[in-house]
């Protein structure tokens, strides 16, 4: 298995270079182990926690001065770790990224291996034996470019040394990986790189509890705490780790930032790609208070002022690790999909498990050893919301929750689909209230589809807001399946401080990207996006995604303009071979009298597009004649004939 694991990053290094789009699966929906009380083993295990370890290595990288992530002296703080994670029995790589940033080292010049960093991300595996693809991650970053950094971040990597030189004592069912990130300090560069690889081989990665800058109180400010933040996506780790936190070190609480919720860290890495990860250390919320953040004055006894504060978080980490890597985990991957007037609510198929007990609206619906259940007692404009906790099958014991879903009982959309947002979102189905139609901007007409709901465009960080298309499905007998829009946004990013995505679902379970919005595009732009990879799928959804970490309270722009929607297809069969070769426009070009003939006994819908893919005719109950128009601008345009089964474009032109 660890032969596996080199093989496929070393794979992965390959595909990164070759630029190809990562939609991995992700872990948003993960759950985990209930924690009624403490475990006497995982208790003796925290009994060999040392503060003088701690202090020790804390010692060793502070001694090696500014760690800037080009520089010497990270080199050697690079090789250190490596010879340390071995000395624990651990199998350890070193992982290069690409010199591809534009900082000036500021304590010596960069220091590149051709397009290389050398000095790289080191990490070591402890293979799980039941479960060795699931990984349980504890990072840190080594880097510090301003200081002797010992609590920014050797603290941090200390609490991560602690922790495997214990657990590498143990075996566990699940794989931890011990991660020690270079280049946080620019800009979380080293774990971006690593988390992209992680995503390319769709790698299974539970959680990543990411310790920085554990070992700074400030004095005057009340009794010791231990604080942690998290995103949307770390909701449910963020509560999992707070229960174990304040079972195993009962006389230091454990709680969650009221600001700096999950800005600035290595954690935000694994967010881009889906996978729940938490900021461990109290710095976030301190920061104001360290005289030593960032200066030379952060050594042991000064920017390290706490080791009682230091050995609590790794106690605490310790315990999330260990309880999770035995942990029996809940069912994963709920999902509730609506279908010709029933809900079919399925779930993955959870070990040690021999029942299950589906909950719908918090009401026990039914006992059953399957994994799909189909509910037909259901009506339209109702809301369902469903859960599945699992029996053990020796204990009997119960489960915590798996993730919920909730779903609207709806008749599938028509396809093919158009909206210029001029009159309605009905199709759509929002999770707060922020998205509606605005004058504020539009492509064509007067209006378009917005997440805001100030005329400013301010929305509060630490956000997700998601808007839902309604379901549709794509037959077999159509090809050139195709998502068309025009775009126009701001989104203010720092790493995941925000992302805007359109996304496509065929099971609700995972969402894969299809188009992620830059920075600033503040002109309107076409997307046009193939769905052909969904054809015969009964059951296709697509969303609009806002999502953004950073300060709780903070106010930003997160603006998204949505203009022309549109979901359309050429058939493949016997009618549309037989308008196709029978269709015909006359004259064309024309001055703007044109004269339709299709050989069809029945009325159809024709749309006329411009050549920026706006709408600027939609008529229903058309048959064969003329087509009036003279009114519209010289130039070309776009026909579309549509009828029940199929939909045929052609090109005309108005002189």
């Amino acid at each position: 298995m660890k032969k596996i694991i080199l093989i496929l990053f070393a794979f992965a290094t390959f595909m990164l270079n070759a630029q190809i789009p990562v939609n991995n699966t992700g872990n948003r929906l993960q759950t985990y182990p209930k924690v009624p009380k403490d475990n006497p083993e995982i208790n003796n295990m925290l009994k060999e926690v040392s503060i003088t370890n701690l202090k020790s290595y804390i010692q060793w990288l502070q001694d090696m001065g500014c760690r800037d992530a080009q520089g010497e002296a990270v080199i050697e703080a690079q090789n250190w770790l490596v010879s340390t994670f071995q000395s624990f029995g651990l199998d350890v790589r070193i992982h290069h990224f690409p010199c591809n940033y534009s900082y000036i080292g500021r304590c010596t010049e960069a220091l590149c291996q051709g397009d290389t960093l050398r000095a790289g991300n080191v990490y070591a595996v402890q293979v799980g034996t039941e479960f060795p693809e699931e990984y349980i991650v504890i990072s840190a970053h080594f880097d510090q470019p301003d200081s002797p950094g010992a609590d920014d971040n050797a603290s941090g990597i200390a609490g991560v040394l602690e922790i495997a030189r214990i657990l590498s004592q143990y075996s566990f069912k699940r794989s931890i990986m011990y991660i020690a990130f270079n280049a946080e300090e620019y800009g979380m560069v080293g774990s971006r790189d690593f988390t992209k690889l992680c995503a390319l081989n769709d790698m299974n990665i539970l959680c990543c509890f990411n310790l920085d800058m554990i070992g700074f109180f400030p004095e005057g400010v009340g009794a010791l705490t231990m604080y942690a933040g998290a995103s949307d996506i770390s909701e449910r780790l963020w509560d999992y780790y707070q229960t174990v936190a304040n079972i195993y070190v009962k006389e230091i609480p454990t709680l969650r930032f009221t600001k700096g919720d999950s800005y600035g860290g290595d954690h935000q890495s694994f967010n881009i790609y889906e996978y729940p990860a938490i900021y461990i250390g109290d710095i976030e919320y301190f920061t104001g208070y360290n005289p030593c953040y960032h200066k030379l004055c952060d050594t042991l006894g000064k920017g390290v002022n706490n080791m009682e504060l230091a050995s609590a978080f790794t106690h605490a980490t310790l315990a999330a690790t260990a309880t999770l890597a035995n942990g029996w985990l809940p069912p994963q991957r709920l999902s509730a999909i609506p279908s010709n007037s029933k809900i079919i609510v399925s779930w993955e198929t959870a070990p040690k498990t021999s029942k299950y007990q589906l909950y719908k609206n918090n009401s026990l619906l039914i006992e059953t050893g399957e994994t799909v259940y189909i509910d037909n007692d259901v009506s339209e404009v109702a809301e369902y919301v469903y859960y599945v906790i699992g029996i053990h099958s020796e204990s009997g014991e119960k489960s915590a929750p798996s993730n919920r879903d909730s779903v609207i009982l709806s008749m599938p959309l028509s396809l093919p689909y158009f909206n210029d947002f001029e009159t309605d979102v009905s199709e759509f189905r929002f999770n707060d209230a922020v998205w509606k139609i605005t004058e504020l901007k539009s492509y064509t007409g007067k209006k378009s589809f917005t997440n805001i709901n100030t005329p400013e465009g301010m929305v509060f960080n630490n956000k997700l807001s998601v808007a839902e298309l309604t379901y549709f499905s794509i037959p077999n007998n159509v090809d050139n399946v195709t998502l068309s829009f025009h775009y126009q946004g701001v989104l203010d990013r720092f790493i995941l401080e925000t992302i805007g995505c359109v996304e496509i679902t065929a099971d609700r379970k995972s969402w894969k990207k299809l188009v992620e919005f830059p920075k600033n595009q503040t002109n309107w732009t076409y997307y046009q996006v193939s769905l052909n990879d969904y054809i015969g799928s009964d059951f296709v959804q697509l969303r609009f995604r806002v999502e953004s970490t950073g300060e709780r309270i903070n106010l930003k722009k997160r603006q998204m303009f949505i203009d022309n929607l549109s979901i359309s297809f050429n058939p493949l069969n016997e009618i549309k071979d037989f308008l196709t070769s029978n269709i015909k426009i006359v004259p064309n070009p024309s001055t703007g009298v044109f004269h339709i003939i299709t050989g069809l006994n029945h009325s159809y819908h024709i749309i006329i597009y411009n050549l920026q893919g706006s709408k600027v005719l939609d008529r229903n109950n058309f048959e064969d004649g003329m087509l009036n128009l003279s009114y519209l601008p010289k130039g070309q345009y776009f026909l579309g004939i549509v009828t029940q089964e199929n939909n045929v474009t052609r090109k005309i032109v108005i002189q």
